[in-house]
């Protein structure tokens, strides 16, 4: 801290400043993403008592309410209003507001970097100049700092810095990008894919090979994953935003390899792949995350299939709800975790049989250890395909949706998640269905945590979710003869 302080104590006197107009107040949904992701992190590490847990779920829930209501502004102001209170244990001051306000960027420009700024949201208003550092870390953790000051000029902001601190960064690689403040809070700004060679020509030359290579499951996995592959990314385009397309570009040169030789690649593939699957009518976003000691063993894997809310997308769970923490709850049970597209699965059974069977022809699948887990819509998702088809599972996890509740017992172990104070899907009536459908004989049960709330109670319960459905197999091995 000594240090930082010591550092950005001189930069007022020792810019040779260039001045970067700060753009007007626009927000766009991945814009919103880094803010949520910031929060989810903040959340995941605050030990909190049962009344701040209260006072959180209240405050996300009134969060989503504007979501619903297209105030994304008001979202991210919110979102990041609540990450600055709990890193700094204390109510954020105008300047770490401001800071939090600014979305700055890098691009390359006739091959030299180039810095832009724009507010994300309105700003409070500063009667001083902020200085800040921008930090760029590359993959292996190596930081390059540009020295910054944002000050007011005439009507609007600028930042003033010193162009030679770009040349302190690497001229090919994925960094990511935080604002540092005096104080040593640091803001996440997004990434920077720098490249050399634009990805279009590789994407176009990787199809090219893929001329070669006949047809398979394979071969259209490769294609879906080669063409995200882009020089621009849009601003609606999340799985864009999520995945890193230096290191897709070079897991791309091993998967042709692969192909090239006749291989699968992506048969009994362990870590973390996006890719489409189509088949038929089916066209399905899925990201899926394979623990590697699991793919190592002779013996078959439970698969969870975990499905995201309204707003949501195939990333919710890998790159929130605590941080990704169901990647750990994976490696700790040694299951599989797929993430489909909710809303493929909300029309009918046909893309969860596509689902199943692409994942089965890729990984030795425990056919008795199927397991569904939802969120929300999510959660309404998973009950309606068990509903109209018990054996498609067998076990459910409901989070804050789902109800009604079928009263009969043809559907498999269903546990049936509500929250405390929940403004967006009614406890009260989760909790009262689920009861009923349980005194009706169905395997049903209910459950209401403390100081949940819509949104934090999935990362409140996913632990002693997973622990529940991994409890099935025993109960069900006890039972038998």
């Amino acid at each position: 801290m000594q240090l930082m302080l010591l550092i950005l104590s001189g930069i007022v006197s020792s810019l040779s400043p260039v001045q970067v107009p700060i753009g007007p107040p626009r927000i766009a949904m991945p814009d919103l993403v880094r803010s949520w992701s910031w929060l989810d992190r903040s959340l995941a590490d605050e030990d909190m008592d049962l009344d701040e847990r209260r006072q959180m779920s209240r405050r996300l829930d009134d969060m989503t309410v504007l979501f619903f209501r297209n105030d994304i502004g008001g979202v991210a102001r919110t979102m990041d209003a609540m990450a600055l209170k709990m890193e700094l244990a204390a109510e954020p001051a105008d300047q770490h507001r401001a800071a939090a306000a600014l979305l700055i960027s890098l691009r390359d420009v006739d091959g030299q970097p180039q810095l832009q700024a724009r507010w994300r949201y309105r700003p409070p208003v500063l009667k001083t100049a902020v200085p800040l550092i921008l930090e760029a870390t590359t993959r292996n953790g190596v930081a390059a700092r540009i020295n910054m000051i944002l000050k007011s000029e005439g009507d609007g902001w600028v930042l003033d810095l010193d162009e030679s601190d770009f040349s302190s960064l690497p001229s090919e690689d994925t960094m990511t990008l935080n604002l540092v403040l005096v104080d040593g809070v640091r803001i996440p700004q997004g990434r920077w894919e720098r490249t050399s060679v634009p990805f279009s020509e590789s994407r176009s030359a990787n199809f090219r090979a893929l001329e070669s290579i006949d047809s398979s499951a394979a071969r259209e996995t490769f294609r879906s994953r080669n063409a995200r592959l882009r020089d621009r990314i849009g601003e609606l385009d999340i799985t864009g935003h999520v995945l890193d397309r230096n290191q897709l570009r070079d897991e791309l040169a091993m998967e042709l390899a692969a192909l090239q030789r006749g291989q699968d690649p992506y048969v009994n593939r362990p870590g973390d792949t996006w890719y489409m699957i189509k088949e038929g009518s089916v066209e399905m976003p899925v990201r899926i995350y394979v623990p590697e000691e699991a793919v190592q063993s002779d013996r078959p894997l439970p698969l969870l299939i975990a499905l995201h809310g309204a707003g949501g997308n195939e990333h919710f769970f890998l790159d929130g709800c605590g941080d990704g923490m169901i990647r750990s709850l994976a490696d700790q049970h040694g299951m599989i975790v797929a993430c489909p597209s909710t809303y493929m699965l909300a029309s009918s059974h046909e893309p969860l049989h596509v689902l199943l069977d692409t994942i089965g022809s890729r990984y030795s699948i425990d056919q008795d250890r199927v397991f569904l887990l939802g969120h929300s819509l999510g959660g309404m998702t998973a009950m309606a395909l068990v509903a109209g088809q018990g054996d498609v599972a067998d076990g459910v996890v409901a989070i804050a949706g789902g109800a009604p509740f079928p009263t009969h017992d043809r559907i498999p172990p269903v546990l049936a998640y509500a929250a405390e104070r929940d403004f967006i899907v009614s406890g009260d009536m989760i909790e009262s269905s689920a009861q009923a459908a349980r005194d009706a004989g169905a395997p049903v049960t209910p459950r209401r945590p403390d100081g949940t709330g819509h949104l934090t109670i999935v990362m409140d319960v996913l632990p002693e979710s997973i622990d529940w459905l991994m409890s099935l197999e025993a109960d069900s091995a006890a039972s038998t003869p």
